[in-house]
C-alpha cells in the first residue's frame, strides 16, 4: 500500500509541484509532517507561497458532534498551524477559511485547483486561510485509513480560526469555507446551527459555505438540520462520484431546514471525485469506502439514531457495558474510540476499497467557485 501511495504522490508532484514551487517536499516524510511540524511550515517558504503569514491557534480533538454538544471537545485542547493570504493593501477584507481532504494539507500545494483557487479569490479581494488539521493530530493522510483522525476535527478548527481571524485588523467580519471531499464534509459540519452555536454567540455562523463532494450518509449530521441564518450554502458534487455519494446529499439538502434561496445543489453530470484535479479520471485501488456500512445520523442530543450501532458496541462485542459508557469514552480519548469504531466495521465487513478520482474540469468550475464567495462575501 506505501507504494501506492508514493506512487500517485510521485504524479500528483510531476505535474502539479513543480508548476507551483521551485523546491520538492517529501509528503510522505515524518520531518515535513508530524505533531511538532504541520506541513504549512515548508510550503509557506516556497516561491509562490511566501506571502502566506503562518498563524497558530488553540483547537480541540473532538470525537463527533455530539462530544461538541456536551463540550467534550474541551478535554483535549490542541495548537493548530495555519497559513492566511491577504490581498495587497490594507482594506479589511472577508476570508475563506479552506480545509483539506483525506490527502492531507499537501493539497494545497499539489491540486492545481487549489493553488488557482486561492490566487483567484486573492485577485478578487479576498483572503484565504489554510489550516493544517492533521499535522498536530500526528495524521499525514487519511485516504488509506479513515480511523486516523476523527471527521469533526476540520470542522472545530475551521470554526475556531473563524473566532480568532474575528479580531484581525484586515478582517471585515465576513467568511466562507470550503473544502473537497472530506474538507467539504467539514464545511458541512459549519452550515448546522446546533453546531456553530457552541461556538458562535447566536443563530448566525459563515456567510458562505461551499462543500464538494461531501459524505453525507455517514458523517454523523443531524437528523434534523438548521442552515445557520446568514449562511448561503451551495453543495456541488459530481454525478459518477463513486467515493462520496452525490444521492445521499441531495437527500441530506432536502431535510435542511433554511429560507427560501439559501441553498443550492449542483450535481455535475460525469464527474468523478477530485473532479478538478488536473489529471484524467484514475483508479485509486487503496481508498477507503463505506458505502456498506449502517448510515450515521445524530438527534438534536447527538445522540446516533441507528439503533445497530449501540448493539454493536454494547451487546455484540461488548466494547462498552453501556450506551453512556461509550460516549464517555469518546469525550476522554476521541481519537482511540474513533478507532475502535473502525474496528468493528472490519469486523462487519462493511469496508471497502477502491474508487475513481481525478477530472480536468477546472476551467469549467473555477467561475461558479469564485462568483459564489464575490457574490456573498463582497
Amino acid at each position: 500500500m506505501k507504494k501506492v501511495f508514493l506512487i500517485l504522490i510521485s504524479l500528483f508532484l510531476t505535474t502539479n509541484l513543480f508548476a507551483h514551487s521551485t523546491k520538492n517536499i517529501n509528503f510522505d516524510s515524518k520531518a515535513n509532517c508530524s505533531k511538532k511540524r504541520s506541513m504549512l511550515n515548508g510550503i509557506a517558504k516556497l516561491k509562490n507561497y511566501k506571502d502566506g503569514e503562518i498563524i497558530k491557534f488553540n483547537s480541540y480533538t473532538g470525537f463527533d458532534q455530539r462530544t461538541v454538544l456536551i463540550d467534550g471537545h474541551k478535554q483535549n485542547p490542541i495548537e493548530i498551524t495555519s497559513l492566511l493570504f491577504l490581498p495587497e493593501g490594507s482594506d479589511k477584507v472577508p476570508i475563506v477559511i479552506w480545509t483539506h481532504s483525506s490527502g492531507g494539507p499537501g493539497i494545497y500545494l499539489w491540486n492545481d485547483f487549489t493553488y488557482h483557487g486561492f490566487k483567484n479569490l486573492l485577485s478578487e479581494g479576498i483572503g484565504v486561510l489554510f489550516v493544517d488539521n492533521f499535522c498536530p493530530r500526528g495524521a499525514r493522510q487519511t485516504w488509506r485509513d479513515q480511523s486516523k483522525v476523527p471527521l469533526i476535527n476540520g470542522a472545530i478548527d475551521a470554526i475556531m480560526a473563524l473566532k480568532l481571524l474575528k479580531s484581525h485588523p484586515r478582517s471585515n467580519g465576513k467568511f466562507g469555507t470550503t473544502g473537497h471531499s472530506r474538507g467539504g464534509t467539514n464545511s458541512l459540519y459549519l452550515a448546522d446551527v446546533k453546531f456553530t452555536s457552541k461556538f458562535l454567540d447566536g443563530k448566525n455562523g459563515f456567510d458562505a459555505i461551499l462543500p464538494e463532494a461531501a459524505e453525507c450518509r455517514m458523517a454523523g449530521f443531524f437528523a434534523e438540520p438548521e442552515l445557520t441564518h446568514n449562511t448561503k450554502l451551495l453543495l456541488v458534487h459530481g454525478g459518477a462520484d463513486d467515493y462520496t455519494l452525490a444521492k445521499f446529499c441531495i437527500d441530506y439538502v432536502e431535510k435542511i431546514k433554511a429560507k427560501p434561496g439559501q441553498i443550492k445543489i449542483d450535481i455535475k453530470d460525469g464527474w468523478y471525485h477530485e473532479w478538478h484535479m488536473g489529471k484524467k479520471p484514475f483508479k485509486v485501488k487503496g481508498a477507503m469506502t463505506l458505502h456498506d456500512c449502517p448510515d450515521v445520523f445524530i438527534d438534536n442530543n447527538g445522540r446516533v439514531i441507528n439503533p445497530i450501532w449501540i448493539e454493536w458496541f454494547v451487546k455484540k462485542y461488548k466494547t462498552y457495558k453501556t450506551e453512556d459508557e461509550f460516549y464517555e469514552a469518546a469525550q476522554k480519548e476521541p481519537r482511540k474510540s474513533w478507532k475502535q469504531v473502525f474496528k468493528i466495521m472490519k469486523k462487519e465487513k462493511c469496508i471497502s476499497k477502491g474508487v475513481t478520482i481525478g477530472g480536468e474540469n477546472m476551467d469549467k468550475y473555477m467561475p461558479q467557485f469564485i462568483n459564489f464567495f464575490k457574490e456573498n462575501l463582497l
